[in-house]
């Protein structure tokens, strides 16, 4: 069941980790079939790249696993991503990463600021969603209120990143990478001018840019 679906989460996931956004079977991808209303997800702890298709879960969007490989588990963040596809039915897919230097302003409380035209990318936001503690709805609702109607990244304070795509988990996977490949380029701003003097571009104008170039 979802074979095409389930295996562009499994290749994604994998891409991610040759990336470096996230690490050995950390962080979790999925993407929903919104004509039936199920989502494909990465389970827990596995390595991506000894697993296949078969081992990526098939949930509904109360979290009921229908399918999943042997002794496979979900997520623990599961409820981060049926919380977004729920509230968001523009969503198709999620991608949550320990992005390296993204996960810097993380743990600092910071958001990322749209310091390079790449944020256009991902409509220059990536705010912080405030901290609640992994696994609990409390974090899905910080998430779900911090992307809004519009959002499609947010840092997550002290965890990581997020980001969702209304095309694919191919571009929840790009839009990680450019929030965070911004975030490398703000960290070292920072270094070299310190960071009252990095200046962000201007969200009217790169809501201009935006449009002007087509970007979704």
């Amino acid at each position: 069941m979802f074979e095409e679906i389930r295996n562009q989460v499994l290749e994604q996931a994998r891409l991610a980790e040759t990336l470096g956004l996230c690490q050995s079977g950390g962080g979790n991808f999925s993407m929903i079939d919104r004509e039936s209303g199920m989502v494909c997800m990465t389970p827990h702890d596995t390595d991506r790249f000894q697993m296949s298709w078969r081992d990526v879960l098939v949930t509904d969007l109360e979290g009921n696993v229908l399918e999943k490989g042997p002794g496979l588990k979900p997520t623990s963040e599961i409820e981060i991503h049926l919380a977004v596809y729920r509230a968001r039915e523009d969503i198709l897919a999620v991608a949550h990463t320990h992005a390296p230097y993204t996960s810097v302003f993380a743990g600092l409380s910071m958001e990322v600021k749209p310091v390079l035209t790449e944020a256009m990318t991902y409509y220059g936001r990536a705010p912080l969603a405030p901290f609640g503690t992994p696994s609990t709805p409390q974090l899905a609702e910080n998430i779900v209120k911090t992307l809004g109607e519009k959002g499609v990244a947010a840092v997550m304070e002290k965890h990581g990143l997020i980001t969702a795509s209304p095309f694919g988990i191919w571009d929840a996977v790009r839009k990680n990478l450019y929030v965070e490949e911004t975030a490398k380029a703000y960290f070292r701003m920072i270094q070299l001018v310190g960071i009252e003097h990095v200046p962000s571009i201007d969200m009217d104008e790169l809501d201009r840019m935006t449009e002007m170039l087509g970007i979704r």
